[in-house]
C-alpha cells in the first residue's frame, strides 16, 4: 500500500506542477490576440481582461462581474451562473482538500479516470494510465470492469490560451507568418496554414497575398519571393537572365505543384562575362547583346553603346557617367578601348 500511495503522489505532483507551467498569463495570450480582444482572465470565472490597443502598450483594463455572475468570454457580458461553462471550473471552486487530512486520495467528480490527492490543504490533480479508473473505495487504479462509473473518461485536451479567449477566434502564429491558429467549440487549438502564395496578416487577421501581408511582431518576417520565373501565364523551368543586370541569371526550378518557382537560385557571371540567354552560358562581354547598363563590373573604362558600334559609353564605378561617338568611318572597339576604322560586329552593339 505505501508503494501505491507514493506512486500516486509522484504522478500528482509531477501533474500538477506541468499543469502550472503551462497556463499562460494575461500578458501571453494579449501578444497573440487581436488587439482590445477581451479574455477571461486565467484561472477565475468572474474576471475579464481587455487586451491592449496596440502591440507592446501596457493599457490593459480590468473588470470582475458582480455577485452571482460569470464571465462569458463567448458574449463578452456577465451573466447568469446557470448560463456559463467556467473552462476554469476545476480551479475556481471551493478547495476540496482544505478539510481533508494530508495524503488524502479524492475521486475527480469531472473524471472518471483522475483523482485528487492532497498535499498540505492543496488540491493536486491527476489521471490513471490509459484504460483505467480510479475506484475511490480502494484508492487505486482498476479495470473498468472493476468499478462501474457512470462519468465520459474521454477527457478533452483544452488549450490553456482557449480557455480564455472566445471560441472560434482566430490568431496569428508568432512562429510562422504563413500559419495561423483558431480555438474551436470545444477549446482546442488547432493549427491552421494560409494557401500557397499567402501568409497571415496580423492587422486583418486574414490570409492575404504574401506581398500585401503584415507578419505578427513576434514572427520572423516572410523571405521576399522573386517574381521571375513566369512568362504571362507560362512558368519557366531553366535559367533566366537577370532583368537588372547584364551578368546575373536565375535558376528556375521545377516545382512539384506547378507553380513558379518563387525562391530561385541566383548567380553572377564572373567579371568580363555576361550571361547568355540563348546558350545559357557566361560569355565574353562583347559576345552577349545586353540592353541594361554595360559598364557593369568596370571602374574605368569605355564600353560599346547597344544598337550602335560608333558610340561607346564612359564607366565609373559600374555605371555610365556619359556617352560619345567615334568620328564618321570610325568604330569604337571595347577590346583595345579606341575608335578604329576597322568595322566592328560585336553582339554587344550590333542592332
Amino acid at each position: 500500500m505505501f508503494k501505491l500511495y507514493f506512486s500516486l503522489w509522484l504522478v500528482a505532483t509531477l501533474v500538477s506542477i506541468n499543469a502550472e507551467q503551462n497556463e499562460l498569463t494575461v500578458a501571453e495570450i494579449c501578444k497573440q490576440v487581436a488587439p482590445s480582444t477581451t479574455i477571461l482572465h486565467p484561472n477565475t470565472c468572474d474576471k475579464w481582461v481587455r487586451c491592449p490597443s496596440t502591440f507592446n502598450s501596457e493599457d490593459y483594463e480590468e473588470g470582475s462581474c458582480v455577485y452571482g455572475l460569470r464571465f462569458n468570454k463567448d458574449t463578452g457580458r456577465c451573466e447568469s451562473m446557470d448560463d456559463v461553462s467556467c473552462p476554469y471550473e476545476s480551479v475556481a471552486v471551493s478547495n476540496r482538500c482544505a478539510s481533508m487530512k494530508n495524503g488524502t486520495f479524492l475521486a475527480d467528480p469531472n473524471n472518471c479516470s483522475g483523482y485528487i490527492f492532497c498535499n498540505n490543504a492543496r488540491e493536486m490533480h491527476s489521471t490513471c494510465p490509459m484504460d483505467l479508473v480510479y475506484h475511490p473505495e480502494k484508492m487505486a487504479c482498476v479495470y473498468s470492469n472493476e468499478y462501474s462509473c457512470s462519468m465520459e473518461t474521454e477527457v478533452v485536451d483544452v488549450s490553456p490560451i482557449c480557455k480564455a479567449v472566445p471560441k472560434n477566434i482566430i490568431f496569428a502564429d508568432t512562429m510562422d507568418c504563413t500559419k495561423y491558429y483558431q480555438c474551436d467549440e470545444k477549446e482546442q487549438l488547432n493549427s491552421l496554414t494560409c494557401a500557397e502564395d499567402e501568409a497571415f496578416n496580423y492587422t486583418t487577421f486574414q490570409c492575404v497575398a504574401r506581398n500585401k501581408a503584415v507578419c505578427h511582431p513576434l514572427a520572423p518576417q516572410l523571405e521576399p519571393e522573386i517574381d521571375v520565373c513566369t512568362q504571362g501565364n507560362k512558368t519557366i523551368v531553366g535559367y533566366i537572365a537577370d532583368k537588372e543586370s547584364c551578368s546575373g541569371y536565375y535558376i528556375c526550378a521545377e516545382q512539384d505543384t506547378g507553380k513558379p518557382d518563387r525562391h530561385p537560385m541566383y548567380f553572377k557571371c564572373q567579371t568580363g562575362y555576361f550571361f547568355d540567354s540563348n546558350t545559357w552560358s557566361c560569355r565574353d562581354r562583347v559576345n552577349v547583346k545586353c540592353t541594361l547598363d554595360r559598364c557593369e563590373g568596370w571602374s574605368s573604362k569605355y564600353v560599346n553603346v547597344p544598337g550602335d558600334c560608333s558610340a561607346y559609353s564612359r564607366c565609373k564605378n559600374g555605371v555610365t557617367v556619359n556617352t560619345g561617338k567615334c568620328g564618321t568611318g570610325f568604330f569604337f572597339d571595347e577590346r583595345s578601348q579606341i575608335c578604329s576604322q576597322q568595322p566592328i560586329t560585336y553582339a554587344a552593339c550590333m542592332p
